[in-house]
Formats: structure tokens, sequence, C-alpha cells
């Protein structure tokens, strides 16, 4: 030991639930693990001296092709990353797609477009949080 104390934190990242012009929400299959095949919220970790928007349009852009406008705050979602991994502060943003054309990219297998109604049942997807995200989402539309 060498004195040092050390705090363990979560790992911020920042996701967005990406609606179209129709209101479906684009959701991600992820190409690797942890939960590989299964679905996500789309999002990853936040860079050093990154505002959550300017990461959430970030990496939208790179793990879809679409640019988009992030819009209002869903909340805060803790996770972990994998079985025994980093824990997560995960904030979520409903989001606005502007332009391109969706094409899988980083860590995404393929994109999927779901109705609020035709979301998958939880067990389809990697991770609570995103669960949890989206029920947020529901919620807010009322």
């Amino acid at each position: 030991m060498c004195g040092q104390t050390t705090y363990l934190a979560a790992k911020p990242a920042a996701c967005g639930v990406l609606l179209d012009t129709d209101g479906r929400v684009l959701l991600g299959r992820r190409a690797r693990d942890p939960g590989a095949g299964l679905l996500d919220v789309l999002g990853g970790f936040m860079e050093p001296g990154e505002t959550p928007e300017e990461a959430i349009a970030r990496e939208l852009l790179e793990e879809t092709g679409l640019e988009c406008t992030v819009g209002r705050y869903l909340g805060g979602f803790t996770d972990v990353y994998g079985d025994g991994g980093d824990h997560t502060l995960n904030l979520a943003y409903e989001c606005r797609f502007e332009r391109g054309t969706p094409q899988p990219a980083d860590d995404v297998s393929e994109l999927l477009w779901f109705a609020p109604s035709e979301l998958p049942p939880p067990e389809q997807f990697a991770f609570p949080s995103s669960v949890a995200i989206l029920g947020a989402w529901l919620a807010a539309l009322g």
C-alpha cells in the first residue's frame, strides 16, 4: 500500500433517445460485449472537458452517422458496464434527428426504429439503464 486514498467514482456517460419526425426512437444493437447482440439506447462515455450535450451529439454522430439537436434532459441513471465492470452515471436527453443517413458504426451492428408503443421488452436490452431511460422518456410523453 502506498498510503494514497482512492475513491470509486462512476464514469459519466451521455445517452440520447433519438427521435425521427414520426416520433419513433432509434435503438442500436450492440456489436461488442458487454451485451453483444442486445439492444441499447445510443450514447457513450464523455471525453474530458466535454459537456453532456456535446458528448451525446458526438456519440450519436459516431454511432449512427446522424446529426441531431439535443433537447430536454430526461434524468441521470446509474448502471454497471458489464459484469463487475465500471459503474456509470448515464445522463439522458431526448434528441431530434436533423440530417444524415442512418449507418451503424463504431460499436453498433444494427440500427432499429421503434414507435413508443412497440418498444422491445426489457430482456432484449444490454443494460437496465436503457430500460429506465426509455421509461422516463415514455413518462415525459404524458
